[in-house]
């Protein structure tokens, strides 16, 4: 693959890496509403937890190794060396055995400490004990997937991936289903990970069992992971700091409410977060081989991608966010509509980042996403403590949201410094006033209706037909444009491309 124009084979891939988003998102939804279903708030707020503390282990113990493992495959393939691939996947999978019992270790160590800290009780630490199922597995599918993505199989790596998520999310259900216990859930998860690292170790030992294995350097590898590592680390406390210190200063109950939004808008993620991981392998590829125009058209398409889709469904949502969360969890929940809505706009204007940021990551630019990431988390952490005792949910999510603002300010600056920034303000421009008259429409059909949730499905056709009508009516996609978009649509969705081909 040489272009980012190359149609059916990018658009499969493309698709199904949409589809495992979407499976990863919806499954834990499902998973999430469940719960909130047979579960007091409290315990609600104490699964919000375990998926925090779950998410922290592999942070910490991947070393930021999954973005180095992916960026020096498709580098690789880049340069014409596959015999170095062979090499990679060796070294992860060592690599990765080491540091899955070293997270284990430090669970078990710290599993009292954890109880206290964050559930202000030690009754569960059996609980967070029994995450040991679960985080070797979780690293291992982080390091395997992203080898798999390096070598720019992205219809398998969506395949696999959906076929893993169904089981963790599918026997979690299952089992809170017969047993109604908090303690099933880490069992559910642990068997559906075990099952998505069989799957991912199959294939990509099949995919290169002929390759040679030459010995491949490592210290290149960690000079480049190890800011990212750095980063995730402080991503994490950029991205969490408003939810513990919702536990800490207010209550479990609150937690429930406030991660149901946050799980709304991680939802509405699935519109542009499958571009980066692809975007990211094809900006390495081109930085193999040195073609800096590439990177940049790259750019300018992955950002109007991401955009066209992100921003509508950010603003329509933020419309009808309060008869939407009484649908999924009723009215006591009701409170975190506003919460939802400031993450949501903001996240919209600053959704151009991301492919900016994958631009920076492909060409060996780490070092700036520490400081992106530190500054981020510095403004999480202080406007969290300012904001939460003063204005309760709402004020997390815009210590929440000040990360994306910070993070993108720095990579910006620095992304335009290196020649990698080519936007697209016509089209941005166009898009944004179609989105905006929009959700002016979508909230006044729902204000005049009273937000009645029987009238969801009208006030989403109301959206859509003018979000068409505005975007077609302001000319904003090209024809290139268009035509690039539909030949990156498998043929078999004709819907779709009627529907790209009507804007």
């Amino acid at each position: 693959m040489n272009t980012l124009k190359d149609g059916e084979t990018l658009g499969k891939g493309i698709a199904f890496q949409y589809a495992y988003s979407a499976t990863l998102t919806l499954s834990g939804a499902a998973f999430y509403l469940y719960a909130i279903h047979i579960f007091p708030k409290s315990l609600v707020g104490s699964v919000a937890l375990l998926i925090a503390i779950l998410s922290l282990f592999p942070v910490i113990f991947s070393f930021g190794l999954q973005y180095g493992w992916q960026h020096f495959t498709s580098y690789e393939i880049g340069t014409g060396n596959s015999d170095g691939v062979g090499g990679i996947v060796r070294r992860a999978l060592a690599i990765g055995a080491l540091l899955s019992t070293a997270a284990v270790a430090t669970l078990l160590s710290t599993a009292h400490v954890i109880s206290f800290l964050f559930f202000h009780s030690y009754a569960y630490t059996t609980l967070v004990y029994m995450l040991a199922l679960d985080i070797p597995s979780a690293i291992m599918i982080s390091f395997l997937n992203s080898i798999l993505l390096g070598l720019q199989n992205f219809r398998k790596s969506g395949i696999i991936g959906m076929t893993y998520v169904l089981s963790v999310y599918g026997i979690s259900i299952a089992a809170l289903h017969i047993t109604r216990s908090i303690y099933a859930i880490p069992i559910g998860w642990g068997v559906g990970y075990f099952i998505g690292v069989l799957l991912f170790y199959t294939d990509i030992i099949k995919r290169t069992k002929s390759m040679s294995v030459a010995k491949f350097e490592m210290r290149p590898l960690f000079s480049y992971s190890l800011p990212l590592y750095i980063t995730g680390i402080l991503s994490y406390g950029a991205v969490y700091i408003d939810r513990l210190t919702v536990a800490y200063l207010k209550d479990l109950s609150s937690i429930g409410v406030y991660n149901l939004a946050l799980l709304i808008a991680s939802g509405v993620s699935i519109l542009s977060s499958p571009l980066g991981g692809i975007i990211f392998s094809k900006f390495s590829e081109f930085h193999g081989r040195n073609d800096s125009e590439m990177i940049k058209e790259g750019v300018r398409i992955s950002s109007n991608a991401a955009a066209i889709l992100y921003v509508p469904a950010a603003l329509g949502i933020s419309a009808i966010s309060v008869p939407l969360i009484r649908l999924m969890a009723g009215s006591g929940y009701a409170q975190g509509a506003l919460p939802l809505s400031i993450i949501l706009i903001v996240n919209a204007v600053f959704i151009i980042g991301g492919p900016i940021g994958n631009a920076m990551q492909g060409t060996r630019r780490t070092h700036v996403f520490i400081i992106s990431t530190s500054l981020a988390l510095l403004s999480n952490f202080i406007l969290s403590f300012t904001l939460i005792p003063v204005m309760s949910l709402a004020g997390a999510a815009i210590a929440y949201s000040s990360t994306g603002v910070v993070s993108f300010i720095i990579i910006y600056a620095f992304a335009r410094n290196a020649g990698l920034v080519k936007l697209d303000m016509r089209f941005l421009s166009r898009l944004w006033l179609s989105a905006g008259v929009m959700a002016l429409a979508v909230y006044l059909a729902a204000s005049m209706t009273a937000y009645a949730l029987i009238l969801l499905p009208l006030y989403v056709l109301v959206g859509v037909a003018v979000y068409i009508a505005m975007i077609h009516f302001t000319s904003a996609l090209r024809e290139d444009d268009r035509s690039l978009i539909v030949s990156l649509i498998p043929k078999r969705l004709k819907i779709m491309r009627k529907i790209v081909m009507l804007l």
